[in-house]
């Protein structure tokens, strides 16, 4: 299986990320010959904002303005293939990530952001 270092190679085999908000979930999609097919996401919440993705827990100073990635994950068969890190940056570095505070309840996205700390300067 084919490994990919860039959001532009992947999108070149067919990959393509998708910030899909009413999921709170950015999904990451195969086009394929059978249709587009879902092969992975990184899942998140908005705390202690109003609107969708929001939780359901009332707003305080601490937590107005974060985001919790909480779950990421990709097909077994794309596992290897460089496609989790491509989604770990494309979630952290997106506009959706600025000006909020970042939480990781999901290993994989903290684990990444260990690797790359610069990366929260340029989102969060």
């Amino acid at each position: 299986m084919a490994r990919y270092l860039t959001e532009d190679e992947a999108a070149a085999a067919g990959f393509e990320i998708v910030h899909e908000p009413k999921q709170d979930r950015f999904a990451l999609y195969l086009d394929a010959a059978d249709g587009r097919r879902l092969v992975g996401e990184a899942q998140y919440r908005l705390v202690g904002e109003p609107g969708p993705g929001a939780s359901a827990a009332p707003a305080t100073d601490t937590a107005a303005g974060t985001i919790d990635f909480t779950h990421t994950a990709v097909l077994p068969e794309f596992r290897g293939t460089g496609l989790s890190g491509i989604l770990a940056h494309h979630v952290v570095t997106n506009p959706i990530v600025h000006g909020r505070r970042v939480l990781t309840t999901c290993w994989f996205i903290e684990k990444y952001l260990a690797r790359h700390p610069e990366l929260l300067g340029a989102g969060a």
